[in-house]
Order: structure tokens, then sequence, then C-alpha cells
């Protein structure tokens, strides 16, 4: 083994089994994609570690297999076949209706992690379902320009394919901060709308803005591709700047919860511990506010969640 690689391996083993400390500094970029990556680690063994969250986490799953083991003995003779069927058709269920539960979760789990008292964000059904609906829609269009490369000889497909599986990794990365988001005691979901818009339009409207300007043709269509994405965007502007602004700690955290979420089993704990470990960035983030990496540029994790206020790192 390579002493670059000894180095690497000791960093891992670092940060999943060490102190849960702040970020490393913004300047070493491998460190940062290391310390993203053991997150989710992080996050299992906060998890293990306190009875009352590992009870939260472990509900929805429970509720799950109760389901399925009900459903496989309806049909005994085919019981591990249907119980698995059942299983992989209810598996990403509890996201969907128990997302209430999810938001105790995360505050719970902020509060545990020593980052100050906070509140659940719960939403109503109707905002919660405006949503998903735009989140799928802005997913799809967002990249829709992209999508005309396909077409290029050799290179097009690589590309597009190459652009699908990164926009899928930033989003699960979204998602997850989008899923621990909290309220301070006494704020409102009004006043989180308010600090929102005060946020810069995402990185990639911006992206489709500056492109419009020096396109010869199809301008105003882009511009106006650009205004609507700008729109549906707007719920998950905190999440984008986040990514934006951490970009090497968001590639490690994006490889390690799509491995969790590929993984048979442990996908069913896969939104409590990405969960719970992004409460723990967040955090961490905040500790950290003044480090040289946010200097110019305010971390979402402080203006929008309202971390504990900054020290210097």
């Amino acid at each position: 083994m390579t002493p670059s690689m000894r180095w690497a391996a000791r960093r891992v083993r670092d940060h999943a089994t060490g102190p849960m400390l702040a970020p490393p500094p913004s300047h070493e970029h491998v460190d940062r994609v290391l310390y993203g990556l053991t997150r989710p680690v992080v996050g299992l063994r906060m998890l293990l570690g306190d009875a009352e969250l590992l009870k939260g986490a472990l509900f929805p799953a429970a509720i799950v297999v109760c389901l399925c083991v009900w459903g496989a003995l309806l049909t005994p003779w085919r019981f591990i076949r249907t119980f698995y069927s059942l299983f992989a058709f209810l598996a990403p269920m509890p996201s969907l209706l128990m997302a209430r539960h999810y938001a105790r979760l995360a505050a719970q789990a902020r509060v545990r992690g020593g980052f100050g008292p906070a509140e659940p964000c719960i939403e109503p059904i109707a905002r919660s379902l405006w949503r998903t609906v735009a989140r799928a829609i802005l997913i799809v269009l967002a990249v829709a320009p992209v999508g005309l490369l396909d077409g290029v000889p050799l290179v097009g497909h690589i590309i597009w394919k190459t652009v699908l599986a990164l926009w899928a990794l930033h989003w699960i990365v979204v998602d997850a901060f989008d899923s621990a988001r909290v309220l301070r005691p006494g704020q409102t979901l009004a006043d989180v709308d308010a600090e929102v818009e005060r946020l810069p339009s995402p990185w990639f409207v911006q992206w489709m803005r500056r492109a419009a300007a020096h396109l010869p043709v199809g301008a105003r269509l882009l511009s106006a591709l650009a205004r609507v994405c700008d729109r549906l965007a707007k719920p998950w502007r905190d999440e984008l700047a986040l990514v934006q602004v951490h970009p090497s700690l968001m590639v490690g955290f994006a490889l390690s919860t799509a491995l969790l979420l590929a993984t048979p089993v442990l996908n069913l704990l896969f939104r409590p511990i990405v969960l719970v470990a992004a409460t723990q960035v967040l955090g961490r983030l905040g500790e950290a506010g003044a480090a040289d990496d946010l200097v110019a540029a305010p971390s979402p994790a402080d203006d929008v969640k309202q971390l504990p206020a900054a020290s210097d790192a």
C-alpha cells in the first residue's frame, strides 16, 4: 500500500470512529471527500448509541416488515417470494407516508447531537405534495437541455449518461439535507420561506442564464426554462447552496449515501441513517462557519438553518 493510500485509510478510520469533529479546512479537498464519505457511518454510530433515536429509526422499518409478513402469510405456499416482493414495493413508502415522523426524528437528532433546541419542520399535506411534484418536474427540466447531446455521435451518449448519474447523486445529497430541515423554537414555515428568498438562484439556473446570454439561437427559450427552474427550485435553495459551497465534502457524502441506498436490508434504514448524518453535517458546518471556505459566502447551514453561532475554525 502506497503512503497516500495508507494516509487515506487512516483518515477514513479517524473520521468514522473518532470524535465527531468539524470538517477539514476547505483547501484539503481529498480529506473533505473522505470526511463526507464517512458521515453515514457517523449517523449509524449515533443511532446505535442512542436508544430513543434508534427506536425512532426502526419504527418505520418495523411497520414495513410487519406488513410484508402479514401479506406473505396470505400465501404461505410462497411465503419468501411474497415477502420480498412486498418488501421491494413497500420499502420506499415510509419516506412518503411518514414525513411527520422523520421531521420529529430530525429535530430529536439535532438536540441529541448538542446543536441546540429545535422543533420539527412539519409541512401541511398540500405543501408537501407540491414539493414532491415540483421536485420531480425540476429534476427532469433542469437537465433537459443536456439531453440534446444524446444524439451527438460517439461522445453524446456518454456525456448524457454521465450527467444523469451526477445529477442523481446531487439530488441524493439535496434530499438528505432537506430531510434534516428543522425549525428554531418559535420559527414558522413562513419565516423559513422568507429566509430562503434571500438566497441566490441555484447554480444550475445561473449556468442556464450565462449560457443563454451567449447563445445565438434558442436564448429566449433557455432563459424561460431558467425562470421556471428557479421558481421550482425555491424550496431547496438552502440545500442547493450548501452543496455549491462545500462541493468536495458533498461528493463524499453523495457516494456513501448512494452505496447505502444500493445495499440490501440497510436500504430500509437508509433514510434515518442519512437523516441523522445530515443533521451532524449541518451542525458541524455551523460550528465551522468562519472557516476559510465560508469567508466569501455565508454557509446556508448558518443563514438558513440557523445553527449555533460560528466560531473561528
